[in-house]
């Protein structure tokens, strides 16, 4: 029986500690002497507490927890999308973080990488993946809840855990005023207008991948479950502290996000996204990746075969409910 555990608290220290625990403490996923790599997700440079990208707070508590076990290193390594990975470290807080507690921050789209077969890949057959991916000792995969419920017609989205190692692949993507001739995304005004919420100089409004991830968003769907193939992580934290149910970058207004205040975390990183997507009602077998992934056996799909622990999955559904379905005023 695949495990699952939901902590919801208040405060994002304790909620990290019970979601943990639930599944054997710290202890049960790295040693003493372990080097540990933490993959938040930062796909843009934003400040904390927008609910678009993995908040330091909750990276914090993963690093006082892994460091009572006496680690060799922690580090915390991401390749940011669309934009200079330390300036996404900068912005999210994560330079003064990596200060406070002597961790060094790691730029995937930089870091040496080395060609990796992908068994039965449905989209590629290699991948280039950064040697410190590959050799750590334990990877702690921390992805922000990303839940879009599209009107009827169009599928609903989720970014989650599965989706979170797309950053370990090196690419950063890039912005034009014109539109690209493959995988051209519009970005919303509130990233690229100066009077954007959201605005930096150096987002444009039209963005594409580049690198591995050019090749991966040729079949994203396929290519985000090769990923999974090859990259395990050894713990999947989920972010859902501060979120939103605007997720689309290519039309929100990045308003009113707000306090769910749950943490989720399991070993399998399917189990845990089929679980997360119900809090929104989604069903993942309506998003592609999703329902691949299920498909080719990455992790458990079945929710009979999954258990929750910790604080009820529908206390959580009420409390996003009641944010969502109440206008703000």
């Amino acid at each position: 029986m695949v495990k699952v555990s939901i902590a919801f608290n208040p405060n994002v220290r304790n909620a990290v500690r019970g979601a943990i625990q639930l599944l054997g403490g710290i202890e049960a996923f790295l040693q003493p002497k372990d080097k540990v790599v933490i993959k938040p997700n930062l796909v843009f440079a934003l400040p904390p507490f927008t609910g678009f990208t993995t908040d330091y707070p909750v990276v914090e508590a993963i690093i006082n927890l892994c460091q009572q076990v006496n680690p060799s290193e922690v580090l915390i390594a991401e390749g940011s999308g669309g934009i200079e990975t330390k300036l996404a470290f900068r912005a999210g807080g994560y330079t003064e973080l990596s200060k406070k507690y002597n961790v060094k921050l790691v730029d995937l789209n930089k870091s040496p990488a080395r060609r990796v077969d992908v068994p039965d890949g449905l989209a590629v057959q290699e991948l280039l993946v950064p040697k410190l991916i590959m050799e750590a000792d334990v990877l702690i995969n921390v992805p922000k809840l990303k839940l879009y419920k599209r009107v009827p017609g169009q599928r609903d989205w989720a970014s989650l855990a599965v989706k979170n190692l797309l950053g370990v692949i090196p690419g950063k993507g890039e912005y034009s005023d014109t539109r690209p001739a493959e995988f051209p995304i519009e970005c919303s005004p509130e990233f690229y207008s100066p009077e954007g919420k959201l605005f930096h100089p150096n987002y444009r409004q039209w963005w594409s991948p580049t690198g591995e991830r050019k090749r991966i968003h040729g079949n994203l769907a396929h290519g985000l479950v090769d990923i999974n193939k090859v990259i395990k992580p050894a713990l999947n934290v989920l972010d859902a502290f501060i979120v939103s149910d605007d997720i689309n970058m290519t039309t929100t207004k990045a308003e009113s996000p707000f306090e769910l205040n749950t943490i989720l975390a399991s070993r399998d990183p399917l189990a845990l996204d089929c679980i997360a997507a119900k809090i929104s009602g989604i069903n993942p077998f309506d998003t592609l990746y999703l329902k691949h992934a299920a498909e080719s056996g990455i992790g458990e799909s079945d929710y009979n075969k999954i258990q929750v622990k910790g604080t009820a999955l529908k206390t959580i559904i009420e409390t996003w409910k009641q944010h969502v379905d109440t206008p703000v005023s």
